[in-house]
């Protein structure tokens, strides 16, 4: 599957997962007071799944921006072709935290609702499957939550059930990259905003 990039665009992915991390370590932060102040175990899976989460982005940001500067520097990529190369362990990297967070956001209601320990089988390789489990694992916690504010109607529940979608949103267009260009820059457009979304509810829970 191939990704179509628009070259002005070289390196403003490696930004939206810089913010994208700082973010998330922001909304890690939020969600550890209020485990601290609830003691609830989704609270604390919300934690765990954002930091691991945020981690991924972290070194995302960090190898995809080292790709980036060599083709800057050279007018080359050095990366991008094989597995031996940084970008390609920068990536199976995020793929294993991203994997593990939504597993964990998942947990988050399905222990809720099922009462039982839930067993998620193991990861599998490949950037197109990526994103279809991705979808598939975040649309389950989109709809748990778009649930919880048909019913609440608050804008604590709109907020958090934006956010997921807005994620969930990320992993659908990325899935679409190959037939368009603009998929690429408004997928993490919605990845961004989605982070901004959830710290945006985590901060008006924390402050009340």
């Amino acid at each position: 599957m191939s990704i179509l990039i628009p070259t002005r665009f070289y390196g403003f992915d490696s930004i939206m997962y810089l913010a994208s991390a700082i973010i998330g370590f922001l909304i890690s932060y939020y969600a550890f007071k209020l485990f601290k102040i609830t003691s609830k175990k989704h609270h604390f899976y919300l934690y765990i799944g954002f930091t691991v989460l945020s981690i991924g982005f972290l070194t995302l940001a960090l190898t995809t921006g080292y790709v980036y500067l060599g083709y800057f520097t050279y007018k080359q990529f050095t990366a991008f072709d094989t597995v031996s190369y940084v970008d390609d362990f920068g990536y199976w990297i995020y793929y294993l935290s991203s994997f593990t967070a939504y597993v964990l956001f998942v947990l988050m209601y399905l222990a809720e609702d099922l009462g039982v320990p839930i067993l998620i089988p193991p990861w599998y390789k490949g950037f197109p499957y990526f994103h279809i489990t991705s979808f598939f694992l975040l649309s389950y916690v989109v709809f748990r939550n778009a649930t919880n504010y048909a019913i609440k109607r608050n804008k604590n529940s709109f907020l958090v059930t934006l956010g997921f979608a807005l994620i969930a949103g990320y992993h659908f267009l990325l899935f679409f990259t190959s037939f368009s260009k603009i998929m690429y820059v408004l997928a993490h457009l919605s990845l961004l905003a989605g982070f901004i979304s959830l710290l945006a509810m985590l901060v008006r829970v924390t402050r009340k």
